[in-house]
């Protein structure tokens, strides 16, 4: 269902965070140390470790830098994946059938555990918008799984708007999904949130995000009638909505870093940003409900 917007406004320090990785536990090349290690080295101020249906406690390997969600990667038959992030127990299908009639069943322990519920590269997976909307309450799915590039499948961004346009309110994620060392810094998402687990999950569950590969949102603004948006320098901000972009900046050689527009403009049901930089990088806001 629909989720009513009233006043947003996020800006402020963000949490550099990845919510999909991999050690030598279950298919990564490297041990827990070395993945911790490597992300901070990169920045990130928090990971999660989410190793194909094999839940342990590794919040004990964070370290003054960098906190250490503790996590996991439900995986199913016909390759569909979930991600149930901050979770303090095994999945239900951690020692158990995995076809994929249990999905439902691994989001709503996932729900009920508190964490957040994904489901997890949906083109790679070759999930059709259809098998997506016979499941139900999940918070997010991977718009962008960078682990997924060099198989053509990184990008879920037209299940997202297909799922928005049909009323679900669904947020988007960037991940690395890194299970070597290549994979690593590529996706991930920055949170408006305090840095404990508790709190990241919480603003992740609430959509107080934004996804990204580089740029970076400044300020986000929704009184219920007009949306600003400020950025670092980028190439282009697009409004996109159910009826396509209801608002463009663009400059070259990222000159561009505000947006604004106003409901009434051109009616649509959502509004979502997205930021392109001349690299080729890119940022994705949370849909707003606005009509």
């Amino acid at each position: 269902m629909e989720t009513p917007v009233g006043v947003v406004e996020l800006s402020g320090a963000t949490l550099k965070t990845n919510l999909h990785t991999h050690t030598k536990f279950s298919d990564g090349k490297f041990p827990l140390a070395e993945v911790v290690s490597a992300y901070e080295d990169l920045g990130y101020d928090a990971l999660a470790i989410t190793d194909h249906n094999r839940w342990q406690d590794h919040r004990q390997a964070s370290t003054d830098r960098l906190l250490v969600l503790s996590s996991n990667e439900p995986s199913l038959s016909h390759g569909e994946h979930a991600l149930a992030t901050g979770v303090q127990a095994p999945s239900p299908v951690d020692d158990g059938e995995r076809h994929r009639e249990r999905m439902q069943e691994v989001i709503d322990w996932t729900n009920e555990q508190g964490g957040l519920s994904t489901v997890n590269h949906p083109t790679w997976s070759g999930m059709s918008v259809e098998r997506l909307l016979e499941l139900q309450r999940f918070d997010s799915i991977e718009i962008c799984n960078a682990g997924c590039t060099g198989h053509g499948s990184e990008y879920s961004i037209t299940h997202w708007d297909e799922l928005l346009r049909r009323g679900r309110c669904v947020w988007g994620l960037a991940t690395d999904d890194s299970h070597s060392d290549w994979d690593r810094g590529l996706g991930w998402v920055e949170v408006y949130s305090e840095r404990t687990e508790e709190e990241i999950v919480d603003a992740l569950k609430a959509g107080r995000f934004y996804a990204s590969t580089g740029p970076r949102f400044e300020q986000t603004s929704w009184d219920g009638e007009r949306l600003f948006i400020k950025t670092e320098p980028v190439q282009g901000i697009a409004l996109m909505s159910d009826i396509g972009p209801v608002a463009v900046a663009h400059g070259g050689n990222d000159t561009v870093t505000e947006l604004e527009w106003r409901l009434g403009q051109r009616g649509c049901r959502y509004v979502r940003a997205e930021l392109h930089r001349h690299d080729g990088k890119k940022a994705w806001g949370q849909p707003l409900f606005v009509g």
